[in-house]
This record gives structure tokens, C-alpha cells and sequence, in this order.
């Protein structure tokens, strides 16, 4: 509360002396500081706004880049793999695949068999691992998807 009574004794003081600079003037200068000074601020205001306006603009074509590059990687994910894709072992396919749609796989070896175990809200997001392990050279043998409560299990034998 003091604070916002210091600012307004402040404020006070400081239109009283340029009250009393003002009455001081002739009527002419008067509304010559009077129009410049408005004119000042107008313009002050104006220049911020329009810097404003053109940073929000830089952005938002920035992020309509970033959206455009989202999409194309979307779409051209599959054939985008690396170089080493061939040296990769099956597991390390699985788990590759698993971390980039974000799951959490077990995964179990028999043979020459894989045995893994997945959990997910969604089956596009089950049907999308599967899809991108078959990409990799991962050939499914045997698949199970049973709804457990909210998630939905998935029980596939890989080779």
C-alpha cells in the first residue's frame, strides 16, 4: 500500500510541474508539446506493436516449418533407416522399434524365436510396432492381442 502511495505522490508532483511548465508557454507552444508529445507516444506504441507483430509472424512461420518437417518425417519414416539396420540383431530390432513408438516391451529369446510381450490404450499404436518390426526384416510367427481393462496385451512369437 505504500509503495502505490509513494508512485501516486510521485505521479502528482510531476503533472504539477508540467502544469505549471505548460502555463508558463504561449498558447502556440502549448499545443505544440501538447501534439508532440502525443504523437510521440502514438508513435512509440505503433513501433512496438509492429515489431511485436512481426516477431509473432517470424514465428509462426517457424513453426509452420517445423510442422511441414513433422509431417514429411511422418510419412517418410519408413524409408528413412539407417545405414547399420542390416548389422542390427533381432532384439535390438524390437527394441529400437519399441523405444521410438514409446512402449515398453518384453522381450524373451527361445531358439531362434523372440517371444515378446507389450502392453498399450491403443491397437493402432500395437499394430504400428508390428508393422515397423515387419519393415526391419522381423518375420512374425505367431500373435496375440487379448484387452486386459484399459490396456491391450500383445503376445507375439518373432523370428
Amino acid at each position: 500500500m505504500k509503495t502505490m502511495e509513494n508512485f501516486q505522490n510521485r505521479l502528482d508532483i510531476w503533472s504539477e510541474k508540467v502544469a505549471d511548465n505548460l502555463e508558463k508557454m504561449s498558447a502556440r507552444e502549448r499545443i505544440m508539446v501538447v501534439f508532440t508529445t502525443i504523437f510521440v507516444i502514438v508513435a512509440a506504441v505503433g513501433a512496438a506493436l509492429w515489431y511485436t507483430h512481426k516477431a509473432a509472424e517470424k514465428q509462426q512461420l517457424r513453426l509452420n516449418e517445423m510442422k511441414d518437417l513433422v509431417v514429411w518425417m511422418q510419412s517418410n519414416v519408413v524409408t528413412m533407416k539407417p545405414a547399420d539396420d542390416l548389422a542390427l540383431t533381432t532384439a535390438d530390432k524390437i527394441q529400437r522399434v519399441a523405444q521410438q513408438q514409446g512402449l515398453s516391451v518384453a522381450s524373451q529369446q527361445v531358439g531362434e524365436q523372440f517371444q515378446i510381450v507389450a502392453q498399450h490404450q491403443n491397437y493402432a499404436v500395437l499394430a504400428n510396432f508390428l508393422t515397423q518390426i515387419a519393415q526391419m526384416g522381423v518375420s512374425l510367427e505367431k500373435m496375440e492381442l487379448v484387452k486386459e481393462g484399459a490396456q491391450i496385451k500383445l503376445t507375439a512369437t518373432v523370428q
